[in-house]
């Protein structure tokens, strides 16, 4: 399935038992409409408050008894609109959304006008100083390629040995109107990666912070290297890479 969702209304993706996670709203809904259970995988998941436009997610079912049109129908009539399937369709067995992912896109979205907008503040981060695109864009294309994204990463205590080296395909800035936004693409990222770039780029728009900063940052190893995360509602999973013809299309 390729699924959307406002991220507003849920604690992330991931099942949590103790609050509305959109992991648990679908394998619920899944689980009532197929009567039996159903477990779940996604390409990448998002935390609290971030948004998707294109999140893929598998699980399985019986294909002799699968009517993907009414099933389709069936979710979406039970959790839009802050859910919402739009596209269903059967694969191989051996597909996985996460396993068989070879990229993800997100992008984030940044109000940049002197006055908030409260019909857009879910939607963006609001930053009221004029941004410098041209410096954005040049510290963007500095992070192509492979790097450690130690200093971007939130730890994990729970997984003290974790690698975060990722490989950057695409990175760039561009401004639309009033609208500023960002879009990355990378074989995976790190918890708050994104996040935290956008931190440090909109930093360097503003001014207060250079390339030069980027670079250390780069070299680092600790979190006091950038400045805080932007915050969670710009953010949206945008996109998922797939082998041709292995998921629902873009």
């Amino acid at each position: 399935m390729r699924v959307a969702y406002d991220g507003a209304e849920f604690s992330g993706f991931a099942r949590n038992d103790d609050v509305r996670t959109v992991q648990g709203d679908l394998e619920a809904t899944l689980s009532k409409v197929l009567r039996h259970p159903v477990a779940v995988a996604c390409a990448g998941r998002t935390d609290r408050g971030v948004h998707s436009r294109g999140q893929v997610v598998s699980f399985d079912a019986d294909a002799g008894h699968l009517d993907a049109v009414a099933l389709q129908r069936a979710v979406n009539r039970i959790l839009r609109p802050a859910v919402v399937v739009d596209e269903l369709t059967t694969t191989s067995p051996e597909f996985d959304a996460r396993l068989s992912c070879t990229a993800r896109t997100y992008r984030y979205h940044v109000l940049n006008r002197p006055i908030a907008d409260p019909l857009l503040h879910h939607l963006t981060w609001h930053v009221r100083e004029p941004l410098d695109i041209e410096a954005m864009r040049r510290a963007a294309a500095r992070i192509v390629g492979g790097h450690d994204f130690s200093a971007f990463s939130k730890r994990n205590k729970s997984r003290p040995t974790e690698s975060f080296f990722r490989r950057v395909r695409s990175a760039d800035w561009w401004r639309d109107g009033e609208l500023v936004r960002f879009e990355v693409t990378a074989n995976a990222f790190t918890h708050q990666m994104v996040r935290s770039l956008v931190g440090m780029f909109v930093e360097i728009g503003r001014g207060r912070r250079g390339i030069d900063d980027l670079a250390a940052a780069l070299d680092a190893t600790g979190r006091d290297a950038v400045p805080s995360p932007a915050p969670p509602r710009g953010l949206v999973f945008w996109r998922a890479h797939y082998e041709v013809g292995s998921a629902p299309a873009p």
